[in-house]
């Protein structure tokens, strides 16, 4: 009976062991595009993602939303596994512009709603953030699934 309880002891242990949560610092930046044809200079390059929310998926699931400061950092404490994570026009089924759903190919939205914008591998003592793409990091004429490319709002049509 001694031996079974301590098994189950041991077992216990490792399994709250393995479900240990992870503090992470998440540092987010993106590339700020050219819309203006002008030649590209190092200022250009990459920008903070501040002030900007996000929600976490695990298993296709919303599990978590978090709030970047103005450094494009934020903490946050989860265990180990792989979580996806979105821009609000993605977890809202929107447009990237707010602009009607109308203007867009909504077969060609609904694929990208399900693109993650960044992808956090989380094991037991480190981490790894993958970047895609989000929606800054695009110019306003080159947003996907366009029925009309918009113009830049410097040209007006006649």
């Amino acid at each position: 009976m001694n031996k079974l309880f301590l098994l189950l002891c041991v077992c216990l242990t490792l399994s709250v062991h393995a479900q240990k949560k992870l503090k992470l610092e998440l540092n987010f930046k993106y590339s700020k595009p050219n819309c203006n044809g002008a030649k590209t200079t190092t200022s250009m390059g990459e920008k903070l993602l501040a002030k900007q929310r996000l929600y976490v998926y695990q298993d296709n699931k919303c599990v978590d939303s978090l709030m970047t400061n103005d450094s494009g950092n934020v903490i946050v404490k989860y265990y180990p596994g792989t979580y996806f994570l979105f821009e609000p026009w993605k977890h809202f089924k929107k447009t990237p512009d707010n602009s009607p759903i109308s203007d867009f190919f909504k077969d060609c939205l609904v694929k990208e709603w399900a693109k993650p914008n960044y992808k956090v591998i989380i094991g037991d003592e480190d981490f790894q953030m993958i970047y895609y793409e989000i929606s800054l990091s695009r110019c306003p004429n080159q947003l996907a699934c366009l029925k009309v490319r918009h113009l830049p709002s410097q040209i007006k049509r006649k």
